[in-house]
C-alpha cells in the first residue's frame, strides 16, 4: 500500500510539473513544431495511462508486466506529436496561428486535472475497498478523460477565438461594400 501511494505521488508530481510548463496561446505565435512537442507530452501521458489500464496490478509481478505502460507511452507520444504537427500545419496553411496552442494546452491541463481528480476518487475507493491499486486506476482514467475533454474544449476555444467574417467598408463615393475580415476575441 505504501509503495503504491508513493508511485501515485510520483506520477502526480510529474503530471503537475509538466502542466506547469505548458505555455498559453497568447504568447508569441507558436511555430508548427511547438504543437508537436506539446502533443508529445500530452500523448505520452495519455498513452502511459492507457498502458497502465491494460497492465493493471495482476501483471506487475510477472516478467515484462510493465511493457504495456512503456508501449502505451511510446505510441501515445508518437501519436500526440503527429497530431500536434498536423494541427500546426493546418493552422499555418489557413494562416491562423495559435489555434493549435489552445488544443494542446488544454489537453495538457486536462490531463493534469484528471490525474488529480481521478487519484482523489481512486483514493476514496481504495479506502473503502482496502486496495491501493484503485488510486492509480482512478488517476489513469482521470488522465484519459481529462486529456480528451481538454482537447475538445481547446479545439472549440481555438476556433471561436479566430473567425472569419464580412465587414462593411465605406467607399469613396459613399456606398458600402463588404470585404472579408478576420475577427479575434481576446
Amino acid at each position: 500500500m505504501t509503495k503504491r501511494c508513493l508511485h501515485f505521488l510520483v506520477v502526480c508530481a510529474l503530471v503537475l510539473g509538466i502542466a506547469r510548463f505548458a505555455r498559453a496561446a497568447e504568447l508569441p505565435p507558436p511555430t508548427v513544431f511547438d504543437g508537436a512537442y506539446e502533443g508529445l507530452l500530452v500523448g505520452a501521458l495519455a498513452g502511459g495511462a492507457t498502458g497502465y489500464l491494460f497492465a493493471r496490478s495482476d501483471t506487475w509481478k510477472t516478467s515484462g508486466g510493465w511493457k504495456p505502460v512503456v508501449y502505451g507511452a511510446g505510441i501515445g507520444a508518437l501519436s500526440g506529436a503527429v497530431l500536434g504537427l498536423t494541427l500546426g500545419i493546418v493552422d499555418m496553411a489557413q494562416r491562423k496561428p495559435g489555434r493549435n496552442g489552445y488544443v494542446m494546452r488544454d489537453g495538457l491541463y486536462g490531463a493534469g486535472l484528471g490525474a488529480v481528480l481521478g487519484g482523489i476518487a481512486g483514493g476514496l475507493g481504495a479506502l473503502a475497498a482496502k486496495k491501493g491499486e484503485y488510486i492509480l486506476l482512478g488517476a489513469s482514467i482521470g488522465v484519459l478523460t481529462g486529456t480528451v475533454g481538454g482537447m475538445a474544449v481547446g479545439f472549440v476555444e481555438g476556433y471561436r477565438k479566430y473567425s472569419v467574417s464580412v465587414a462593411p467598408v465605406t467607399q469613396s463615393d459613399g456606398s458600402l461594400s463588404f470585404i472579408p475580415a478576420v475577427v479575434g476575441r481576446f
